[in-house]
């Protein structure tokens, strides 16, 4: 046999074999050795040292997950938005990166595509700046950001944002406010500020990496979200008072004026306004513009506190309703240093007459009759002297000296309005109780505050209170239709078609360094409409007019401009019975209006808010609108205008809802699901 058919390699000696086996059995000794070691370790892992290394995982991977606050709406009556917080974006810069790419006038010439009105130093200076992150002021709209985004500048990026918006512009600013950075710094805004600005929710959550992973529970939405107040302003009349003061400031000229309209019987104020005023959507030029006089400023009151005066007096029982006094020609020398003099020379006239006709000397005889102390008495019990209860920050309590400190002029000063100080909001207030039979009601700006699921929060409300018996309320105030309504009246000016009005003028000196200065002078005009029901008491106050000072020349004609609109928006009955004609269309935004016809709120069209997205329209037949995509605030405003009923779940941006868009019945409910943005 040749080599060829032998086998080549020769047979493993047994001695090899023995090794082999000898290393595998080491080698699997050393694993089940080594997996003895890693059992016995995630034994004491699991079981010794379980509380530390969760500890030091939980120190290393959860944190807390915020969600942060979001401030709650201003709505009117109807639930017209009149602040709220939108979606905005803010852009980003990277300076250093852009300077290296060579494109910081490309930046510039883009941002002033979409800002012309922005500073070109402003951003240039931006740009130089040594950093890696700076954010600019501008807040973009959904629109703006997408055309910003489309051209894909190096560098720049966008960073969601919330901001206050006050889609009505100047509409009732005054009332609203402004809000600053450490939350609201006028009008509801801060008066309200603890309901409204919510607070952060936090939840723990993993993260890795940088990421969330995991969220142990879910923040409380209710808990982030603030309240919404609800405000006792009609958006429709405080339109037309906005407009009448407009009119008024064109005409006269004046350092300032107020327009408040109160509901008597509750003390609601159905609208506010003053000049000047502001944009609170914009930066204020002059710290005077945010000033609410109607609430902050302290004049004298005049001759409209000759109404407290006469009704004292009649609940007295001092005078009676037809009793004639006289009137000394005109003037008076009531002391050896001091004279009462009458705008009109008179002899004897009636009490109601002396209303009417405005006498000073009348009615510091009727004073004479009541006394220091009860005349001081009552002038309290109208609650002049005392700050008002109202939710508005700043409101002045006005000067009201104690009788002790009374000289004899002074007394006579305080029963025709000088001597004295008080805020148009109080003077409206107390006129107020006269309309009402006599109750006095507190002046109130917030009629509800309502949680985040919309239900009313309990809110104590004072109690009208009795500052004089019905039938003499009743009899003042038929006496002051005398002013307007009679020859003798001073206030003629102010009539109201179909309505008789009850009211009162004034036209009072204001104080200089010597003095009373005779060419500055505080006009109003005060009336309750209808005069033997009233409705409304609208006080119309102007700040030094210039061609005019009597409140019959200056105040009234607003007044009479304004009753008949507004008796005809809350579809007052005139006074021969008939029904009032339809009301006009009202104004509501200074930019773009889209009116309903006679305002019916609950399908007004808002104008679009700076950052909004495009919402559907929806009337009453559509039935039920696709809500995704849309913030808290607009799915209930659209649910509203839908006739539906929204129950939120979650806050930020609505992701689904468990009823698909189509026909629905008015009523009914549907569930929206929300996330904060991403």
């Amino acid at each position: 046999m040749s080599l060829l058919g032998k086998h080549v390699l020769p047979r493993p000696m047994a001695s090899d074999l023995r090794a082999v086996h000898r290393r595998a059995g080491v080698v699997g000794l050393a694993i089940v050795a080594a997996l003895a070691g890693v059992g016995f370790k995630a034994a004491r892992v699991a079981l010794d040292q379980h509380e530390a290394y969760s500890e030091q995982a939980n120190r290393q991977q959860l944190r807390s997950y915020k969600l942060p606050a979001s401030r709650g709406e201003i709505v009117d009556r109807d639930f017209m938005t009149l602040a709220i917080n939108d979606r905005v974006h803010r852009v980003v810069l990277n300076p250093r990166f852009i300077r290296g790419q060579g494109k910081d006038e490309a930046v510039v010439a883009a941002l002033l595509a979409l800002f012309p009105a922005e500073d070109p130093a402003y951003l240039r200076d931006e740009l130089a700046k040594d950093k890696a992150y700076r954010q600019l002021r501008m807040t973009l709209s959904d629109a703006q950001a997408a055309e910003l985004a489309k051209q894909g500048l190096p560098g720049v990026s966008l960073e969601p944002a919330s901001e206050r918006i006050y889609p009505r512009g100047l509409l009732a600013a005054h009332v609203l406010g402004r809000l600053g950075n450490q939350g609201g710094t006028a009008g509801v805004e801060l008066g309200m500020d603890e309901a409204l600005r919510g607070r952060d929710a936090l939840s723990p959550a993993y993260f890795a990496a940088g990421k969330k992973l995991l969220v142990d529970g879910v923040p409380d939405a209710a808990v982030a979200r603030g309240d919404t107040v609800m405000l006792t302003i009609d958006s429709a009349i405080q339109a037309m008072v906005e407009d009448e003061i407009n009119t008024l400031v064109a005409q006269w000229h004046p350092a300032g004026a107020s327009i408040i309209v109160l509901d008597p019987s509750n003390g609601e104020v159905l609208a506010l306004a003053n000049r000047p005023t502001f944009d609170p959507n914009h930066p204020v030029a002059h710290a005077d513009q945010t000033t609410n006089l109607a609430v902050q400023a302290a004049y004298e009151p005049g001759s409209t506190l000759k109404a407290i005066t006469v009704a004292a007096a009649l609940e007295q029982g001092v005078i009676r309703e037809h009793e004639a006094l006289y009137c000394e020609k005109g003037r008076w020398q009531y002391t050896p240093r001091n004279v009462i003099h009458d705008a009109h020379a008179a002899e004897w006239l009636t009490v109601a007459e002396v209303l009417a006709a405005s006498s000073n000397i009348c009615t510091t005889k009727i004073a004479d009759r009541l006394g220091k102390h009860t005349l001081h008495r009552f002038v309290e019990k109208f609650h002049f002297g005392e700050r008002p209860a109202i939710e508005l920050p700043g409101a002045t309590p006005g000067l009201l000296a104690p009788p002790e400190k009374w000289s004899d002029i002074q007394a006579a000063n305080i029963a025709f309005g000088q001597g004295m100080s008080a805020s148009p909001l109080q003077v409206t207030a107390a006129f107020a109780a006269l309309a009402n039979e006599g109750l006095y009601h507190p002046p109130t700006i917030v009629r509800h505050v309502l949680d985040a699921s919309g239900e009313p929060l309990t809110r104590t409300r004072p109690p009208g209170e009795r500052v004089v018996r019905a039938s003499t309320a009743r009899t003042v105030l038929r006496m002051l239709e005398n002013v307007v309504h009679s020859d003798l009246g001073t206030g003629k000016k102010a009539t109201v078609d179909g309505y008789r009005v009850a009211g009162k003028t004034s036209t009072a000196q204001k104080s200089g360094k010597k003095g009373y200065d005779d060419s500055q002078w505080y006009s109003s005009f005060l009336g309750a409409v209808p005069a033997r029901a009233p409705r409304v008491v609208i006080m119309v106050s102007v700040d030094s007019p210039e061609g005019a000072h009597y409140g019959n020349d200056v105040a009234a004609p607003s007044f009479s401009r304004l009753a008949g609109p507004i008796m005809v928006h809350l579809g007052v009955t005139r006074d021969d019975g008939r029904a009032p004609p339809p009301p006009k269309p009202v104004t509501l935004a200074t930019t773009d209006p889209r009116l309903e016809f006679g305002f019916i709120p609950d399908l007004d069209v808002e104008p679009d808010l700076p950052g909004h997205r495009h919402r559907p329209a929806v009337t009453v037949t559509t039935g039920l609108p696709d809500f995704t995509g849309l913030t808290l605030a607009q799915a209930l405003d659209l649910a509203h205008e839908a006739k539906l009923e929204l129950q939120a779940v979650g806050t930020g941006i609505a992701v689904l809802q468990d009823r698909q868009p189509g026909p629905a019945e008015s009523g009914s409910l549907v569930q929206v699901y929300f996330e904060p943005p991403t």
